[in-house]
């Protein structure tokens, strides 16, 4: 009975020890959403949707941050053919505030740049961190404009 006991607990004492590795693992890592969208700006605010570009619409990019801790963006764009990227170097923000940029845990930042300032030939969006940690992304907006700058090439 003492042996079936000890085993029972030794097991539940491994598998304890092998979640919270898991978890703290977890925690320490660099976690970002990047997503693509179709923006239209107004004196109110802005009209946003990921599911499809709408006609006359900004291209989008939002990044949160879904990390435990600060990470500073330090460019976003989007991917070419043959492995190259172009960045975003004067993105309209909203805020004012440019790149590098901290986002705070849970935090968001959307950058959006006119369709006519985009190459042909776009991939996915992405961002990079400061200490170099890349993230893409994608959505149906952008698949709906790759294909829309596809049509007037």
């Amino acid at each position: 009975m003492r042996d079936s006991v000890t085993v029972i607990l030794a097991t539940v004492g491994t598998v304890l020890g092998f979640i919270n590795t898991l978890v703290l693992l977890n925690t320490r890592r660099v976690r970002l959403r990047v997503r693509p969208q179709s923006a239209v700006r107004a004196r109110d605010g802005v009209w946003s949707d990921s599911t499809r570009h709408m006609t006359g619409a900004d291209a989008g990019i939002e990044v949160i941050n879904l990390s435990s801790f600060p990470v500073t963006i330090a460019e976003v764009g989007y991917t070419l053919p043959r492995r190259r990227q172009v960045t975003l170097t004067a993105p309209v923000v909203l805020d004012g505030k440019g790149f590098p940029r901290r986002l705070d845990p849970r935090e968001g930042v959307t950058v959006y740049v006119p369709v006519a300032d985009l190459p042909r030939r776009i991939g996915k969006a992405y961002e990079r961190t400061s200490c170099g940690v890349t993230r893409f992304g994608k959505s149906p907006a952008l698949d709906d404009l790759k294909r829309r700058l596809a049509e007037h090439m």
